[in-house]
């Protein structure tokens, strides 16, 4: 009697080879995907801030004088309240725009939590957060 070794499908150790295959690979994958998120959320709280500046100075280009909130600048609150950030500013002689990072995005990126901007140009918290 002889035995067919002809049949079709996988071994275990073919099948633990290629698990263990993703497993690397997804080690490497959801860190670096996690990172690129955490960048991306901020770089649109980034972009959000100086669309807000452009406001300011707009106001300040037509009144010749800073607005004394973002109220007055004519944004509604979905603009100023994203998922990951929220926008607020203060004006007067000056203007401070600040996003406050909220939930995920607030434990997930404390080096560069809290991003400002003022009228002068200085950004926070540090030029590495802006680049």
């Amino acid at each position: 009697m002889s035995v067919n070794r002809n049949h079709l499908g996988f071994t275990l150790i073919e099948l633990l080879v290629v698990i263990a295959i993703i497993a690397l690979l997804a080690a490497y994958a959801i860190p670096n995907y996690r990172q690129y998120v955490v960048e991306t959320r901020r770089a649109e709280a980034q972009t959000i801030v100086l669309e807000v500046a452009g406001l300011y100075e707009k106001f300040y280009a037509t009144t010749n004088a800073y607005p004394a909130d973002l109220n007055a600048l004519g944004l509604d609150a979905s603009f100023l309240n994203r998922d990951y950030y929220s926008i607020t500013g203060t004006g007067g002689a000056g203007w401070v725009i600040t996003a406050t990072p909220q939930g995920a995005q607030a434990t997930d990126d404390p080096t560069c939590a809290t991003i400002t901007f003022n009228q002068l140009g200085q950004k926070g918290p540090a030029i590495e957060c802006w680049e």
